[in-house]
């Protein structure tokens, strides 16, 4: 099956995140970053039938996933990236990634990470080994909430809209389930 993903890029997520940390006035450490571009990949398609949200494939390192195109890029600073525009919901999804995430520890989530299937299954064949995009999705849909891992639903937190009278209304999109 052929799928186009939602952003045109890892980057479109990555400097998007950074900015997060910035205006959090935090320092976003590299190792951190391709945690969380890890996470928002996997819930992305727990949370959208499979959908992928940047085109970005992660290999098994020892400390956790990393994108290796962005981390050889950013290596030594951040790039000069035009970022495109998103829509509403691709920018809510990534602003709840970093208020469910942006606030562990790199070795929180690496430990995490580390213990999640897909990540084992790829580490156990050797560094530097692609983890299936598909066995993320697999996993972050149907994961049970434990003190490291939410449930994707978890992940993406209502958005706030005014009702016709003006009231504050928390918002979520609809996902019908999936019929196989």
């Amino acid at each position: 099956m052929k799928q186009k993903p939602v952003l045109y890029s890892v980057y479109d997520v990555a400097l998007r995140l950074i900015d997060h940390a910035l205006n959090d006035n935090e320092y976003l450490q590299p190792q951190k970053l391709h945690r969380l571009l890890y996470l928002a990949q996997g819930y992305f398609g727990a949370s959208y039938h499979g959908a992928m949200l940047m085109p970005a494939l992660f290999v098994a390192e020892e400390p956790g996933p990393i994108e290796p195109n962005l981390y050889v890029l950013m290596e030594e600073t951040r790039p000069d990236v035009r970022l495109k525009a998103i829509n509403d919901k691709t920018r809510h999804f990534i602003e709840s990634v970093w208020r469910q995430f942006g606030h562990h520890s790199v070795d929180h989530l690496n430990a995490s990470i580390r213990n999640h299937a897909p990540y084992q299954e790829a580490w156990r064949a050797g560094p530097g080994t692609l983890i299936s995009f598909e066995e993320m999705v697999r996993f972050y849909t149907a994961v049970r909430k434990s003190a490291t891992t939410p449930e994707a639903e978890d992940v993406v937190r209502p958005r706030v809209m005014r009702s016709h009278k003006g009231k504050p209304v928390a918002t979520t999109d609809w996902r019908p389930r999936r019929l196989k």
